[in-house]
């Protein structure tokens, strides 16, 4: 499976205001790039925050969009809002990821869930794949928040990043950036290569591929 993610930052790496809360970064150049790389996926993956704080489908540009697209949410606990635009929406598949769950949560018809069973305290990113894997998803978009790109990062499932740099500054000491986790030492950073750079009035809309060859030399 490719897993490939795509993220709007400001110049200072952040991904959201102090707020916390739904915030577009990215111009109308941005969102039509979006559309573009939704267009090259079977699924996009968001993690549970990034939902409750945007909880509608995620598709392309309906007229381009032919088949339906998996829209997965993952999280940590069953507290997912389901609105109808989101329940409704007949050009996505929808599944639900969870940790282990002391109940079974009821959600409406229509909404496949699969609950992590395993002996690890949160669902691990090979479980995740797999269970994607299983419903026939060979590219995988993430749109998530900074905590799941780490994990992704961190088991070394993602391939490539699209980053939209945006000319902003956010600041502040806990607002959430474009990789989060405990963090990399040096000799473990992971290393990315350019594939492709194009400027836009203020952006800088980038392509990296993850380089795993680096990676291993420097370890």
């Amino acid at each position: 499976m490719k897993v490939i993610s795509n993220t709007a930052i400001s110049l200072d790496g952040r991904i959201n205001t102090v707020e916390g809360k739904f915030t577009l970064f990215g111009s109308a150049v941005d969102h039509q790039k979006m559309q573009h790389i939704r267009r090259l996926a079977d699924a996009v993956l968001v993690g549970g925050q990034t939902f409750r704080n945007w909880p509608y489908p995620s598709i392309s540009d309906q007229s381009d969009q032919q088949e339906p697209i998996w829209n997965v949410v993952v999280s940590r606990s069953a507290d997912i809002p389901m609105l109808p635009e989101f329940v409704n929406e007949p050009l996505t598949r929808k599944l639900i990821l969870l940790d282990r769950q002391a109940q079974r949560p009821v959600f409406p018809a229509g909404i496949e869930v699969e609950i992590y069973q395993g002996s690890q305290p949160q669902a691990p990113i090979s479980w995740m794949l797999d269970c994607l894997a299983k419903r026939g998803v060979r590219t995988l978009l993430v749109e998530a928040g900074g905590e799941l790109l780490a994990q992704l990062v961190a088991a070394d499932a993602l391939d490539e990043l699209y980053v939209t740099l945006c000319p902003l500054l956010v600041g502040g000491k806990t607002t959430p950036g474009l990789l989060g986790g405990p963090g990399f030492a040096w000799p473990a950073l992971p290393r990315l290569t350019l594939i492709s750079s194009e400027q836009v009035g203020d952006e800088l809309f980038l392509h990296y591929r993850v380089n795993r060859a680096a990676k291993t030399e420097k370890s």
